[in-house]
Formats: structure tokens, C-alpha cells, sequence
């Protein structure tokens, strides 16, 4: 028993020494373990410290980037994060926190989701230039265009799954807009430059390079914009170099000074042989911030015509001043001539009224001798031809008698026209002639329509204007109609600078293939079956044209008559 209690106690003994190396194991495994959970946690708070400190770096960098930065997260495209520049675009509208169309909802139906979506699906990168997204910048704004350059990358997580996108942006609005607009200016000038009426070309440099041509100048110089862009000058058109053209560029671009040509005369390849043409121009020095000269313009007009023309005038001038002369020396002679044809033309009229007036006696004294005559004659000694005779002879002096006074009244046409023009009143003269001519319009039963209306007034001779209207009605009498009641209608008219005095009548017409020259003639009749001398219508053409007016006639045979009287205000 003691034994086996011996033998137990040295197995307890072993045992226990075992279970003392044991522990004393597992207490160096526990200071390992410690020291390496130790070293890991230390590991990991370094990983966590130095990711943490990275994560910081980068939200300054992005907070402090020029650009707009923004990270939207998940499917749903969250507003996770939001620099400055970002939130500056959308100022006062919250976007942290809300899903990209819950934030900026006029974005949901946009070409631009479906970039996102390709993006978030792929893993792609977009990169885009001048990106027209129509957004409101406040949450009340309006929706306008707004162009970015863009970037949109993908974000992975810790297993290399894409979580969220990040969006790198700048608003290039401004410089759209502003290249657009100087886009438009561009092209407005060019269009101005097109569509001058002047010729304008624009060369480069010191070489005169042919930078701008407008199809003036294309035509002006002939040749076609396609073989002058882009040449030196003088190489385009060489046949201005030797003309001193060049001399006149490089002193502009010598002293920076425009030079002005008048009339500056050229021999171009489009001229004649023997042709030379005429321009004015000026040649304008155009500066620039970095160069005192880059390019030089010039303006043109091609005034050959007007040289021409004007050299032209001068010759015609010179012609005109030689035959002036010869003309004075020809009125020096007209005038003496003028002068004795009106010594004439009075002797004339006083032989015409001597004439006449000496010539009534004897005629009133052989019409009372034919008189005495008959009465002396027996009733028994008038037969055979004696009737007759008798009667020829007192036809024959009464001619003779209306002769001598119509040649009475030609003469003193020329004293009428000296006769001082007085205010008229038409409508007294009208119904005055009318009163006079009573018996007549009685015997024809005549109507007489008389459109004049009272006042008006005509700064005429009144003799003369009486004169005119009484032979134009007493003719609408005479030549009447023998089939019809006669109807003569007097109106009046103002037409421009004139006063319009019209007689129309329904009687016999005229056939004027024959001339009016010969209606107006003096002892000229168309119609003979009447009584007249045909000395009436010549009267009132001349009192007509000596007041500075004219006298038409319409007529149309077994019509009537239309004359028409035009007086000068």
C-alpha cells in the first residue's frame, strides 16, 4: 500500500511537474499572445490613425480644390459628400444627405443620368468638355443652361464592388458663352466685311501677307479671293509693284502712320491697253498690345468714273466757254435782229390798224353808194343779172367789212397780252357770256350745265379770260347737232399747278386726223355750212399760251367737242 501510495505520490509529483512546465508554457504562449495582440492592436490603431489622417488630407485637398468635387454614394446616388465649390454652384439649396434627384430634380430626365448610369455599371470614366447641364443654381431660380467640364469616376469598397461615384466639375458657363460671343462677333464682322460697299483687304506682317479680302476687293483688284488669300501682296499682284504702291506700304508700316491717296491712279491686269484706273484709299496702320504694327487695312473706292466724268465736264467746260463766246457774238447779232423785227412787227401793226381803220370809211361809203344805188334804180331796170349782181356786190362788202375787223382785233392781240392779270371771278365771266348769248341759247333750245363754284378765283386779264370763254360756248352753239337738243356742259377743275377751265358739247365733232394745227389757224374752219372767218379759235390759243397756259381739244365726229383750258395758277 505504502508502495503503491509511493508510486502514486511520484506519479502526482510527475504530473505536477508536468503540469507546472505546462503552465509554465502556456504562460510564455499568453505573453506572446498578448504581445502579439499588443503589436496587432498597435498595428491596426496605426492603419486606423494613418487612414484617418489620409481621409483628412484628401477632404482638405477636396474642400480646398478650385474646382466643384461631390461623392454620391450607393445605387441611389447619395450626396455623401460636398466641397465648397460644389456647394457655390447650388448656392442655398441643400444637397448632403438627398439623393441626386431628390436634390437637383431638373437633372432626372437629362442625358446626363444616363452617363451616370453607364459609369456606375462599368466602371468607366467619363471625361466631357463644355457639358450643357440645364440646372437652376438656387432652389426658387430658374432652370438655365450651364456647360462643366466634366469627370465621373467610379468608387470601389474594400472588396473591389463599385459603392458611389465622384464627380470632379467646373463651371465653364462664362467661357462658353463669352467664345460665343466673340464667335458671333467674328462673324458679324465678318459679315460686315462681306457685305461692304466699299473694297477691304487686310495684310499680316512685314512680307503683306493677303490675310482678309472682301469681294469688293476681289473685284476691284479682279482677281478671285482664292488667288489673293494667303499671298504677299505684291507676289498676288505683281503688276502694282513697280508703281510705287510698296514705297507707300512700307512707309505706313516705317512710321505707323495711315497713309490717305486721292485719286490715285493704277494700271491693274483687269485694265485695258492703254487703260488706267482711278482709286482713293487709305492704308491704316492696325496696333496691337504686343507689336506697334501687326497688320495694315486698307479701304478703297474706285472713282475712275468720277475722274473720267469730271475730266470729261472740264473738256465739255472749255467747249462751252468757246461756244459762249461764239454765242454772245451770235445774241449781239439776235438781238439786233430781235430789235428791228420788233420795229417791224409794230410798224406792221400800226399799218394792219391804219389799214383797217382808214378802210371803213370807204367801204361804209360803197355800201351807202350800193344802197343809193338800188333805190335809184327803176323796178323795171332790175331784171336779168342786176339782182344778182347787186347782191354779190353787198356780199362782197360785208366780207370786206368783217376782214378789216378781225384784222382789227389780230393787231391788238399784242396789246391784250400787256394787259395787267387781275383777280376774276370765272363763275361772273361764265354767266355774264351766258346773258349774251341769251338769244342763241334760246333759238337752239340749249341746255347749259355750268359746274363753277362761286369764289373761284383766276389772276387773269379780264377781257381776254371774257373773250375766251365767249368764243368756246358760242361755238358749243353754232356747230351744233341738227338732230339732237344740244347740251353744253362748262366745269371747272383745280390739277396741280394749274386752273382747268373744260367746254364740252354734243354736237357736230371733228375729225382731227386733219390737225390740230389747222383748227387753230387763223381763217381756218372745218366746218363751212356755218357762218365764221375761223379768226376765233386762233385768238383764244394765242390769249391762252401769251397768259403761259395751253389749250387741248378732244372731239369725235357726230359726238361732240371737248376743249380744255389750262391756266397757270
Amino acid at each position: 500500500t505504502n508502495e503503491e501510495l509511493h508510486a502514486s505520490n511520484a506519479e502526482f509529483l510527475t504530473g505536477n511537474a508536468e503540469l507546472g512546465r505546462t503552465q509554465l508554457q502556456l504562460r510564455q504562449l499568453n505573453n506572446e499572445l498578448e504581445d502579439r495582440v499588443l503589436a496587432r492592436t498597435y498595428e491596426a490603431g496605426a492603419a486606423r490613425a494613418e487612414t484617418e489622417r489620409q481621409r483628412r488630407q484628401f477632404e482638405q485637398l477636396f474642400m480646398r480644390a478650385p474646382g466643384a468635387i461631390c461623392i454620391l454614394d450607393g445605387p441611389d446616388w447619395v450626396y455623401e459628400f460636398v466641397n465648397p465649390g460644389y456647394q457655390q454652384m447650388f448656392y442655398g439649396r441643400r444637397l448632403l444627405g438627398l439623393p441626386l434627384t431628390a436634390a437637383l430634380p431638373e437633372v432626372a430626365d437629362q442625358p446626363l443620368m444616363d452617363i451616370l448610369r453607364h459609369v456606375y455599371a462599368t466602371g468607366e470614366t467619363f471625361e466631357g468638355t463644355e457639358v450643357l447641364v440645364p440646372l437652376a443654381r438656387t432652389a426658387d431660380g430658374p432652370v438655365e443652361d450651364i456647360y462643366f467640364d466634366l469627370v465621373y469616376q467610379a468608387r470601389y469598397n474594400e472588396q473591389g464592388t463599385i459603392d458611389g461615384l465622384v464627380t470632379y466639375a467646373y463651371d465653364v458657363t462664362e467661357q462658353v458663352l463669352a467664345r460665343r460671343q466673340r464667335e458671333a462677333q467674328q462673324i458679324r464682322i465678318q459679315a460686315i466685311f462681306e457685305q461692304a460697299p466699299v473694297a477691304i483687304f487686310v495684310l499680316r506682317g512685314p512680307t503683306y501677307i493677303m490675310e482678309v479680302v472682301n469681294p469688293a476687293m476681289s473685284e476691284m483688284l479682279g482677281r478671285p479671293a482664292a488667288e489673293l488669300l494667303g499671298r504677299p501682296y505684291f507676289e498676288a499682284m505683281p503688276e502694282l509693284a513697280h508703281q510705287g504702291y510698296p514705297e507707300m506700304l512700307a512707309q505706313v508700316w516705317r512710321t505707323g502712320e495711315a497713309f490717305v491717296a486721292q485719286e490715285q491712279p493704277a494700271r491693274l491686269a483687269r485694265h485695258q491697253p492703254g487703260q488706267t484706273g482711278y482709286f482713293t484709299f487709305v492704308y491704316q496702320p492696325i496696333y496691337t498690345a504686343q507689336q506697334p504694327i501687326m497688320d495694315i487695312m486698307c479701304v478703297a473706292v474706285d472713282v475712275t468714273e468720277q475722274v473720267l466724268a469730271r475730266r470729261q465736264v472740264q473738256n465739255l467746260n472749255e467747249e462751252l466757254a468757246a461756244s459762249n463766246e461764239e454765242l454772245a457774238a451770235s445774241n449781239e447779232e439776235l438781238n439786233e435782229t430781235n430789235t428791228q423785227l420788233m420795229r417791224t412787227n409794230i410798224d406792221l401793226d400800226n399799218f394792219i390798224y391804219t389799214a383797217s381803220h382808214d378802210l371803213k370809211a370807204p367801204i361804209a361809203n360803197i355800201e351807202g353808194l350800193l344802197l343809193a344805188l338800188r333805190q335809184e334804180l327803176p323796178t323795171a331796170s332790175q331784171v336779168g343779172q342786176v339782182p344778182t349782181m347787186l347782191h354779190l356786190m353787198q356780199g362782197a362788202i360785208e366780207r370786206f367789212g368783217r376782214t378789216i375787223a378781225h384784222l382789227t382785233e389780230v393787231s391788238s392781240l399784242q396789246k391784250a397780252h400787256e394787259q395787267p392779270a387781275t383777280q376774276v371771278s370765272l363763275a361772273r365771266v361764265v354767266e355774264e357770256v351766258q346773258l349774251d348769248l341769251t338769244p342763241l341759247i334760246a333759238q337752239t333750245d340749249a341746255r347749259v350745265l355750268v359746274d363753277v363754284p362761286e369764289g373761284t378765283i383766276l389772276l387773269f386779264s379780264e377781257k381776254n379770260l371774257r373773250s375766251v370763254v365767249y368764243n368756246l360756248l358760242s361755238n358749243a352753239l353754232k356747230y351744233r347737232h341738227p338732230d339732237r337738243v344740244p347740251l353744253v356742259q362748262v366745269a371747272y377743275r383745280a390739277q396741280g399747278p394749274y386752273q382747268v377751265l373744260a367746254v364740252q358739247d354734243n354736237g357736230l365733232g371733228m375729225d382731227l386726223t386733219q390737225g390740230q394745227d389747222k383748227l387753230f389757224a387763223m381763217f381756218q374752219r372745218l366746218h363751212t355750212h356755218v357762218e365764221g372767218t375761223g379768226i376765233g379759235l386762233y385768238m383764244v390759243k394765242k390769249i391762252v399760251e401769251n397768259a403761259g397756259g395751253r389749250i387741248e381739244v378732244q372731239s369725235q365726229p357726230a359726238q361732240g367737242t371737248t376743249f380744255t383750258v389750262h391756266l397757270p395758277r
